[in-house]
């Protein structure tokens, strides 16, 4: 159903505003999240690969809102096991987060966690664990200590 949705509020978008609209750009990402969670990753990669380029395109390479759809699109190599083009993608939107909300935001956590989990899976357990801490200080530090939020990144690092 959300598929159906996404796509009919996309062919809407795109017939009023054109194709290279940051409105476009922004249902393609929740359409290819939408893709990624049925396992359809070819196609979901199509989509955030066309949505961060129109929100380069309007707002510039390092812009905040360039984060989110090249981390999703970063999970997806991640899931294909492209390793390399995962691992250079969350540092891309690791550096946009942290220049745009600063190093230790909230905001920096869950990407720092992704790239950890990267490097564990390539084998390089110590700057995983480095990665996996610094997501925990900062997930505590925002939320505390006993904080939902901070359980996934610990059981991360218990792995």
């Amino acid at each position: 159903q959300a598929k159906v949705l996404y796509q009919h509020a996309l062919r809407i978008e795109e017939k009023d505003y054109g194709d290279n609209h940051v409105g476009v750009a922004a249902t393609l990402n929740n359409l290819a999240n939408v893709l990624d969670n049925k396992g359809d990753y070819d196609q979901a990669k199509v989509l955030y690969q066309r949505a961060v380029r129109i929100f380069e395109k309007h707002y510039g390479e390092d812009h905040v809102e360039v984060a989110s759809p090249l981390s999703n699109l970063a999970n997806v190599h991640q899931r294909q096991g492209d390793y390399d083009q995962a691992k250079v993608l969350y540092q891309r939107a690791i550096r946009i987060l942290q220049d745009h909300y600063g190093e230790d935001h909230v905001e920096v956590s869950s990407t720092l966690n992704n790239l950890a989990n990267v490097l564990q899976q390539q084998g390089d357990h110590d700057q995983a664990k480095v990665l996996y801490q610094r997501a925990i200080r900062i997930l505590q530090d925002h939320y505390g200590e006993d904080h939902v939020e901070v359980s996934s990144t610990l059981n991360n690092l218990a792995n």
